[in-house]
């Protein structure tokens, strides 16, 4: 997800299809994908699927080249996780520009990785949730070492930088407002302790349309995280509070439910302790960016209706949060680590 507002030229089935063709010489059945920023097509052939990403016009050659690399990069660190890759056009090139009206736009192809989005698979276990803490830690493990000059950016999306929330309070009123503050609150006292936490490139988007499971109907497993166009250098705890605030939501016991995710994580990328303590505000204003973001699109363009999809279940994932204690959050992430529960236990 992206701070940018700006809509993109409407790209018709037909113009995506004319484009797979001349650029990169594939044709078939086309379906149109939802997406904030890039408008985005599956398309299959007799034996092969693909991902067809167009981008707004305007679009940062710089940004469309760092996702590149960060794909290329878990590709081949990744070994055991699925990774987009973006394939060349006929003539070689990793893009090809399509001009309209507004400007060019970039046309990219990738490779189509086979499963359900998380957003529509039913029911999701703790088995599920634990498999994608396992996704979730191996691409940890797999960014390693990535650096791009790009990451370190101002980002609206990144939770380090989420105190920019507290400009848009008016937006919310009575018992919202009171959530909402209370978090920022937590957010503000404890950046000191926060700033000194790991940090590296994250892939910072692990929401329930960006994971694909597999079509195994018994025993699904998470099979990749995709979409790097939020990727930032920040702290590394973030991507687990990222990918907790979606597999929570619309559930009666959304602590019990981080346990078996944050339990996977730590099993591919073992946690610190201090990253733990951080984590259940983190979760909390992940949810609160969620919704700043929603409120001002509504006013921005009240008829997209991708933008506030998680409005509703992000509100009530907040109240519910809210109830948590964050001692018995963070003592519950201890335990789910085989930290003991206290942090003070030993002595």
């Amino acid at each position: 997800m992206s701070e940018n507002h700006h809509t993109p030229p409407i790209i018709s089935e037909e113009d995506a299809l004319r484009l797979a063709q001349a650029h990169y010489g594939i044709s078939g059945s086309l379906t149109r994908l939802p997406g904030e920023i890039d408008y985005n097509f599956r398309i299959r052939t007799k034996t092969e699927a693909y991902l067809l990403k167009i981008s707004r016009p305007g679009a940062h050659l710089d940004d469309l080249d760092f996702q590149r690399q960060m794909m290329e990069w878990v590709s081949q660190k990744g070994e055991t996780l699925a990774a987009p890759r973006i394939l060349p056009t006929q003539q070689g090139k990793p893009y090809a520009v399509h001009e309209t009206e507004r400007g060019p736009c970039q046309v990219r192809l990738l490779n189509w990785i086979e499963g359900r989005l998380w957003s529509a698979v039913n029911p999701k276990t703790d088995a599920l949730r634990h498999s994608l803490g396992l996704a979730a830690g191996k691409l940890t493990q797999a960014l390693q070492g990535f650096t791009h000059p790009l990451a370190s950016r101002s980002f609206d999306w990144d939770l380090a930088q989420a105190a920019w929330t507290e400009q848009h309070t008016a937006l919310f009123s009575g018992e919202q407002l009171e959530i909402i503050m209370y978090f920022q609150e937590r957010f503000r006292t404890m950046q000191p302790a926060y700033a000194q936490l790991r940090q590296g490139v994250i892939q910072n988007d692990a929401n329930d349309n960006n994971v694909v499971v597999s079509e195994d109907l018994t025993d699904p497993k998470v099979v990749a995280i995709i979409d790097y166009g939020d990727a930032v250098h920040s702290q590394l705890i973030n991507d687990v509070a990222i990918a907790l605030a979606y597999a929570i939501m619309d559930l009666p016991d959304p602590l019990g439910a981080t346990l078996p995710l944050v339990a996977g994580y730590h099993a591919e990328f073992p946690l610190q302790e201090a990253e733990l303590e951080a984590l259940h505000t983190l979760v909390a204003m992940r949810l609160v960016v969620s919704v700043t973001k929603s409120a001002i699109n509504r006013t921005k363009e009240p008829e997209n209706e991708y933008l506030q999809i998680s409005e509703k279940p992000a509100r009530a994932l907040l109240t519910q949060w809210r109830a948590i204690h964050p001692d018995l959050a963070h003592y519950a992430f201890r335990s789910a680590c085989g930290y003991p529960d206290h942090p003070s236990y030993p002595a």
